[in-house]
């Protein structure tokens, strides 16, 4: 005897979902235990290869030029504080050169006053 399979009317009424209203119905989702294990196991080995090269690759890069910007700054630095030591020394010299005034008769090389 060959069985033969019934099918049976969808009624809407499944097992403990509530009854047969609208909101009630559980929709039928397919068996995610169909696919077979090889096909994921594929993209989770490219997104660990490519987690790999970022870790490998670009953060060593980003680490070199953070190091370089604050080598740089502190380069940038010390160049300030040598220009800002040399204006200082200059003002000092202009402020000097400014307190001597000389009086006409007093120019050392002789020469003879502007005003008439």
């Amino acid at each position: 005897m060959a069985a033969t399979k019934v099918k049976k009317q969808n009624s809407g009424q499944g097992a403990g979902n509530g009854g047969g209203s609208f909101r009630g119905r559980i929709p039928d989702y397919p068996d995610v235990d169909d696919k077979p294990a090889q096909a994921g196991s594929t993209g989770y080995l490219f997104v660990l290869i490519l987690f790999a090269l970022v870790f490998v690759l670009i953060l060593p890069l980003v680490g070199m030029m953070y190091v370089d910007t604050m080598v740089t700054k502190r380069e940038a630095k010390a160049q300030m504080e040598k220009v800002e030591k040399l204006r200082k020394q200059m003002e000092d010299e202009r402020k000097k050169d400014a307190d001597s005034i000389l009086i006409p008769h007093q120019f050392p090389d002789g020469r003879p006053t502007k005003n008439p």
